[in-house]
């Protein structure tokens, strides 16, 4: 309970009360353009204490006080940037309102794989995605691919770029317009674009959520869904594909769970059979699909009761 209200960031000082008791050379390394071999650009010191740095990380733990422990306290640092490890440090210990760039970010996400800090991954994967924009996406896009090291952390990234880019541009279309605009390599748009679920067609998957969609794109058939249906106090629930979907004009003033004239949503069934479903408009304020500033005004359409189903099962049926 103490622990939780002291700032470990005083101990940092280099008047501390408690002592430093190890010691990092960062050595901070590039690469002949000419030769392909490293050579030695800069070195720094870094020190810091065995205790709070175990704390944090399970390899620290076992490099300072585990089975193979080193009982040395002077240990060389590579393959990464002096100002990253130092602010890597100065995070562990609570520091907050650093001035960090997209490229210690990076470097600052590759440490905390490495020392497996869960918290501080997080952290720089959020930052990175709120720093995004359409200038340094492509930055972020070729750094996921080429620099981060754990293959899941990469894939995350990339899906954070595919968001940015679904909620900003109005079609796939667009999508890959901007990205061959930008220069990107076949393979690293094809990786952007796989991520993409291939039910919903949505980066981040939408599998159990409404089955919504902008008057101006609408499901297209194929689409795997569930269709509640409500008998007296049973419900049955159907796995189904979506057929085809005609859209009518839809009045300006029409509130949300209104009936679109005209319009339908044709479903077919797992049993063979098939449902013809009215349309009907839908809040576009929901928080369980893609509305975004982007999309402020446009009206969604849906059929009552209907969700996607993106991960396959056992279908659930006759549900009371």
């Amino acid at each position: 309970m103490v622990l939780k209200t002291v700032d470990f960031s005083q101990f940092l000082s280099d008047n501390s009360a408690i002592p430093y008791d190890v010691t990092f050379e960062v050595v901070e390394e590039v690469y002949d353009e000419f030769t392909y071999e490293k050579f030695e650009l800069d070195r720094k010191t870094v020190q810091a204490h065995k205790m709070l740095l175990s704390a944090a990380s399970p390899v620290f733990r076992s490099q300072f006080y585990g089975k193979m422990k080193s009982n040395q306290n002077y240990f060389e640092i590579k393959e990464t940037k002096i100002k990253a490890f130092d602010l890597f440090i100065q995070i562990i210990y609570g520091v907050e309102n650093l001035s960090l760039d997209i490229s210690d970010m990076f470097e600052i996400l590759d440490l905390a794989d490495f020392y497996i800090i869960e918290p501080i991954k997080v952290k720089m994967i959020d930052a990175i995605k709120n720093e995004m924009n359409f200038e340094n996406l492509k930055t972020i896009a070729d750094a996921a691919a080429t620099y981060i090291h754990h293959e899941q952390l990469a894939k995350n990234m990339l899906k954070n770029c595919g968001k940015f880019l679904q909620n900003n541009l109005r079609s796939s279309n667009q999508i890959i317009e901007f990205l061959q605009d930008e220069l990107m390599e076949p393979e690293l748009i094809d990786q952007i674009l796989d991520i993409k679920c291939d039910n919903c067609e949505y980066f981040e998957c939408k599998d159990g959520l409404y089955a919504i969609f902008p008057e101006n794109k609408p499901l297209r058939p194929g689409v795997r869904v569930t269709k509640w249906v409500r008998t007296g106090p049973r419900i049955d629930v159907y796995e189904c594909t979506v057929a085809s979907v005609t859209l009518a004009t839809v009045h300006p003033m029409s509130r949300p769970n209104t009936r679109v004239e005209g319009a339908r949503i044709v479903l077919s069934v797992s049993d063979g059979t098939q449902m013809e479903l009215p349309v009907m408009t839908m809040s576009n304020k929901e928080f369980d699909h893609w509305y975004t500033s982007q999309l402020q005004g446009v009206t969604f359409l849906s059929t009552g009761g209907m969700f996607f189903r993106c991960k396959l099962g056992r279908p659930k049926m006759g549900i009371r």
